[in-house]
């Protein structure tokens, strides 16, 4: 054989390593996924654990940075124009969207119960002390909003005994507080733990009326569901293993919630010894959870329509039945 087609050869030979290194560079590139979150507090911990801690990487996403919106309406909305794949949203935005006509659905749950205090003013004594006064909400058709009216319903007063103002997150509902601009709003850890230091009255645990509520769901449009399983499964994977392993890591998600809340250590730890034990790892909502968020609307629809109309739980139909969630723990 002679020395050129030895060397044809061996040219042909690198050809085809350097296709099958392209090929497989190619297959192992991670998928891209634009997440974003709607709760600056540590109720978002499993995402932003899961971002830190590596587990969107191990799954072969690349999440870029998390992106935040400061209320689940406007989670909903990023969704709806597709400008986002996937956000936590509290269940009142998601029924409302469902609602409304469109296809978001709830594909999973972090936080399923209703996890803030009722935090007043200081000259509040009680819930009749409200009437006539404002109370500070994140937005309207938030869960902070639903919050206010269970709350209100709970004491026999009416929606409009109380104006609802929208007011943003709870670092500036607290703000409008302590200015005086409101009488009251809904706070989690760290924020309650200081309100309390301050003074602020607690004047109803939500836990306590909303035990079985879609507090921190996992919202996607049924069309990502449908032409992007493998991601949806990847991404709930990645979330579900972050979410057992924040719970046994005081440490670790200490330090993140300090990174994203620009808290202090002890902030930090009483937050996560607070959320820590109500985060569901594996991620599936009850029924029950979306009923009672459907039984509180004024809307016709809401009356004729079921908790499977607002879900989409095969992908963690699938992943039980694979039993991944036996070797989770």
């Amino acid at each position: 054989m002679g020395f050129v087609k030895i060397k044809q050869i061996g040219l042909a030979l690198l050809c085809c390593v350097a296709v099958i290194g392209s090929y497989q560079a190619s297959a192992n590139a991670a998928e891209k996924i634009r997440l974003a979150y709607s709760s600056l507090d540590a109720s978002s911990l499993p995402w932003f654990y899961a971002q830190e801690k590596g587990y969107f990487t191990k799954h072969g996403l690349d999440s870029g940075e998390l992106i935040y919106l400061d209320s689940g309406s406007k989670g909903v909305q990023a969704l709806i124009s597709g400008s986002i794949d996937m956000v936590t949203a509290d269940g009142n935005a998601l029924v409302n969207a469902g609602l409304a006509g469109s296809d978001i659905k709830a594909i999973g749950v972090t936080l399923g119960v209703l996890p803030s205090s009722a935090v007043v003013a200081k000259d509040i004594a009680s819930a009749q002390d409200l009437k006539g006064k404002r109370f500070a909400i994140s937005s309207f058709g938030s869960e902070t909003q639903l919050a206010l009216q269970i709350l209100l319903k709970a004491n026999g007063l009416a929606e409009n005994d109380v104006t609802a103002v929208q007011v943003g997150n709870q670092a500036n509902r607290f703000a409008a507080l302590q200015a005086g601009q409101v009488s009251g709003s809904f706070f989690q850890p760290p924020i309650l733990v200081k309100a309390v230091a301050e003074g602020y009255k607690v004047l109803a645990e939500m836990p306590e009326l909303a035990p079985d509520y879609l507090s921190v769901g996992i919202g996607a449009m049924e069309e990502t569901v449908e032409t992007r399983r493998p991601v949806v499964k990847a991404f709930l994977e990645a979330l579900a293993e972050a979410t057992a392993a924040l719970k046994k890591d005081e440490a670790g998600s200490v330090e993140v919630i300090q990174k994203y809340l620009k808290s202090s250590k002890e902030d930090a730890e009483g937050a996560w010894r607070f959320f820590a034990p109500l985060f569901k790892s594996d991620l599936r909502p009850t029924p029950a959870s979306i009923q009672f968020i459907l039984d509180r609307k004024t809307d016709p629809k809401a009356k004729t329509m079921t908790p499977a109309d607002f879900v989409d739980l095969s992908v963690l139909d699938e992943l039980d039945k694979e039993g991944f969630f036996k070797n989770l723990n």
